[in-house]
């Protein structure tokens, strides 16, 4: 999630290597009371992986915390599947890639119905089996398989999944083959 707020950085900051850390800047978020790892920290945006702890509870409270300062709580809607697709640039192009080549699904490069296989990347796709710790990333050995399957549709057909889980060796990252 991006979580969106007044934080006194002066320099953002990326995490670069897993398990992902749960104070970046400087800065630490909670969730009731568990502290989320970060992808991204900076004077105001942090992005964080909701802790998996957090599993079926329908709302949290969020704190952010820097130094020996605590922030007012705010409470925010939690969802068992918020899904939604990462882009990659800001005329808003899916993550959606040839599963075979790698490269990018786009108009200059289509996919072909009934021969080119696809990967989505995307969040919110909800529990998983083998699921890894909070701020880990996946293992690349035993897949982290959604538990409830998404229904993808392309062009309003339905479209067969072999594959829908977190994405191996990354950290909260789904993907749909």
């Amino acid at each position: 999630v991006a979580v969106f707020g007044a934080f006194p950085i002066t320099v953002a900051a990326q995490a670069t290597i897993a398990p992902l850390p749960t104070s970046l800047a400087g800065l630490s978020l909670q969730f009731n009371g568990v502290r989320a790892p970060f992808i991204y920290a900076a004077a105001t945006q942090a992005n964080v992986q909701v802790p998996w702890e957090l599993a079926g509870q329908t709302r949290a409270s969020v704190t952010a915390l820097i130094g020996d300062q605590t922030s007012t709580a705010q409470t925010v809607s939690l969802a068992t599947f918020a899904p939604g697709v990462f882009t990659v640039n800001s005329q808003g192009q899916g993550a959606v890639l040839d599963a075979i080549s790698g490269q990018l699904i786009s108009p200059i490069n289509p996919a072909k119905a009934g021969v080119t296989y696809i990967s989505v990347y995307c969040t919110g796709l909800g529990p998983v089996s083998n699921q890894p710790a909070t701020g880990a990333a996946a293992s690349a050995s035993l897949l982290s398989q959604t538990i409830t399957p998404p229904t993808v549709t392309i062009g309003g057909v339905t479209a067969g999944i072999l594959f829908s889980g977190l994405a191996p060796t990354f950290v909260g990252l789904y993907q749909i083959n």
